[in-house]
């Protein structure tokens, strides 16, 4: 056997030696950050529960203040009142869910936000309103919001020029009834879509008649006039309807009313003044 066979098992064996040296120093720098990573992990904890308990045992912080952000139709003083927050109580012991629980109560709160501000000693409350989107008419008028929610009674103070929903009753909204409650929906989603009109918009109806056997009927503020919608399609029969508005502003006096029931097309009913009776266009 010649010296280099010889030599060569020896510098495999080195070889794998320092590759398992190599494979367990690894292992062990693995190891040892992990160990370190969860000690830093309880200090930080056990920090955090020591300055925890000496917030709330030591040095206990009363409420300085209550500042309210995002209420425009819900009153400051109606809010305070709601959150019923005592002065005298420390900051940290405060229930914020508790608190905003409270707030929803009020009929314009649809959601609050409560938080601590330790620099000012300060509870600050985030007011998010309901959006009223029409006025629906039961046995009183009540304000309806974007999700179809009937949430409120009209009272003399709120100051809302919006379209009034007729044509369903008390007793529907509260049994859910499956067709008024979709004709709610239709009717608020058909507002909704006016708002991107520059022809026939919002703020040119006065009200939506409810049916469930003729759909929606929506009639102009400026003369009263009805429009028929009936049900579904109603992107489509708007974008008729506004091709033939324009031509009938200088005669629109003399409309009966409008029906888009009818495909690909308007029909308008002309009064007859002679015979006071609607003769078809």
């Amino acid at each position: 056997m010649s010296r280099s066979d010889r030599i060569r098992p020896k510098r495999k064996v080195r070889r794998i030696r320092k590759k398992k040296a190599m494979g367990f120093r690894v292992w062990a720098g693995k190891i040892g950050r992990g160990v370190l990573n969860l000690a830093l992990l309880v200090s930080l904890t056990v920090l955090g529960f020591t300055a925890y308990q000496y917030l709330h045992r030591t040095v206990p912080v009363n409420v300085g203040e209550v500042r309210i952000m995002g209420c425009m139709n819900a009153t400051e003083s109606e809010l305070v009142n709601l959150a019923n927050v005592d002065f005298k109580a420390s900051l940290a012991h405060l229930d914020l869910r508790e608190i905003s629980s409270r707030l929803t109560k009020h009929p314009w709160v649809e959601k609050a936000k409560v938080k601590r501000d330790w620099s000012r000693k300060a509870l600050i409350i985030e007011v998010e309103e309901r959006v009223a989107q029409a006025l629906i008419l039961l046995e009183d008028l009540y304000l309806v919001d974007r999700h179809g929610e009937i949430f409120k009674k009209v009272e003399p103070r709120d100051q809302l020029d919006l379209p009034v929903l007729t044509g369903v009753t008390h007793r529907e909204i509260l049994e859910r009834d499956k067709k008024s409650t979709d004709l709610v929906r239709q009717a608020l989603e058909l507002l909704e879509h006016l708002e991107q009109r520059k022809i026939l918009t919002v703020r040119g109806i006065s009200e939506i008649h409810l049916s469930k056997k003729n759909g929606l009927t929506i009639f102009t503020l400026k003369e009263g006039i009805p429009i028929r919608l009936g049900s579904g399609g109603l992107t489509d029969k708007i974008d008729r309807l506004e091709k033939v508005l324009p031509d009938l502003q200088q005669k629109i006096r003399e409309v009966e009313f409008l029906d888009l029931n009818y495909p690909r097309k308007v029909v308008v009913k002309m009064r007859d003044p002679e015979k006071g009776k609607p003769r078809k266009s």
